[in-house]
């Protein structure tokens, strides 16, 4: 569920009733529902929604609860499953990715397919959960031309996310943890993985799979002298792909010049306005505007329910949103506590710090482009971080869990 793009666009009280669920499983399976830890956590943000209400002037309900489905419901899968959730979240993704690929591949070489899908589409609006619609059960078929790669005469692949983008960000966080579970970067799941996220075409995925492979490289055991000379390769190639590429170095220089005049203009303010760029400047502005406490962890106190930011404007992407949300003091504690879930995980496989770190770097840079690092899962990884200290007592990080 922590993948599922119905999950992440699931209503706030569709998620109270996962939350009850889990604390009924919680509690028939006599697991520990509350310690001093995640109750300072859930403390430390009723404090901070309190004070932004008070600072702002805004409420609602979801004040009494966002805490929880946001922070509770991650604390709650870790103390059932611990680190093995990882694994089975690798095996959902594998399973996804198999079943999607073969469709995206019918949908993008022949026509008459495509065709059926794009009636599907229109059949199954009216059902959708958002403005994107799905097609077919765990797919979305691509629905506009928008996703068409002209230079390559081919759709960009979403598997069963909104769009491709938000895809690679889970394709590359499979990568990750996969590797950092079993020291391996080329299994089957991986090689799986590797090959959906070529399929789409995302110029963030790319990025974070040459960070990921690059590390790699230099930490396999083979021979000096080859490895000195399939690692410059490697280098030599990815860069003329970067360079030869339209959908590479001359979207990224042209979305950075236009994003970065929209963010430094506000046209935010008054236009629905997106963009990784534009989102990361709006979010250092809205950072430096508000410092220390943050501003918008519930919707009642942010710019677009002010009216400040147009409702369909994006920002607080990524660690930069994570500041500028929830403030400087509780958005650094996040970050440094995610930093230490990734090591701890890492550390399953006895993996050196440098992949680690390259790893943190990787999964961050992708995350700058979507609205998922306070989502489920990346929680989770916050709450392995917080628990990592004892480790002789914590069955949860122990590598039995790992299957």
């Amino acid at each position: 569920m922590a993948v599922s793009p119905f999950f992440n666009t699931a209503t706030n009280q569709l998620l109270l009733f996962f939350l009850f669920f889990l604390l009924v499983v919680g509690i028939r399976r006599k697991v520990k529902l509350m310690d001093n830890k995640i109750a300072g956590i859930l403390i430390a943000l009723y404090v901070l929604i309190a004070i932004q209400g008070v600072l702002f002037q805004g409420f609602s309900y979801a004040v009494f609860y966002f805490p929880l489905i946001t922070f509770y419901i991650p604390y709650l899968i870790y103390r059932l499953s611990g680190v093995t959730f990882f694994t089975y979240f690798n095996k959902v993704l594998f399973v996804m990715a198999l079943f999607t690929l073969p469709l995206w591949i019918l949908q993008s070489v022949y026509p008459p397919f495509d065709q059926f899908l794009r009636v599907a589409i229109e059949l199954v609006q009216p059902l959708s959960w958002g403005s994107v619609p799905r097609s077919l059960l765990f797919y979305t078929a691509a629905w506009t031309d928008d996703i068409f790669n002209a230079s390559l005469g081919i759709y960009r692949n979403s598997g069963f996310f909104h769009e491709p983008g938000a895809y690679g960000v889970f394709l590359a966080l499979g990568i990750a943890t996969n590797t950092l579970l079993t020291g391996k970067m080329f299994d089957n799941k991986n090689k799986v993985f590797i090959a959906c996220l070529l399929t789409t075409l995302s110029t963030t995925a790319y990025i974070v799979l040459f960070i990921v492979l690059s590390t790699y490289l230099i930490k396999v055991k083979i021979n000096p002298a080859f490895k000195m000379m399939v690692f410059f390769s490697f280098i030599i190639i990815s860069i003329q792909v970067y360079q030869s590429e339209e959908f590479l170095q001359s979207k990224i220089q042209s979305q950075y010049k236009d994003q970065t005049y929209a963010a430094q203009n506000n046209f935010g303010r008054s236009e629905a306005y997106s963009g990784r760029f534009y989102a990361f400047f709006t979010s250092v502005n809205l950072f430096m505007e508000n410092p220390v406490f943050g501003r918008g962890i519930v919707y009642a106190t942010s710019e677009k329910a002010s009216g400040e930011m147009h409702a369909e404007a994006s920002y607080t992407y990524g660690f930069m949103g994570v500041l500028a949300t929830y403030g400087i003091f509780f958005g650094i504690f996040y970050l440094f506590y995610f930093f230490r879930g990734i090591k701890r995980i890492g550390l399953l496989s006895r993996q050196p710090a440098y992949f680690i770190v390259a790893i943190f770097i990787a999964i961050n840079l992708s995350l700058l482009t979507q609205i998922f690092i306070t989502s489920t899962i990346i929680v989770l990884i916050f709450i392995i971080g917080i628990y990592s200290g004892n480790k002789k007592n914590n069955p949860h990080l122990s590598p039995i869990y790992i299957k």
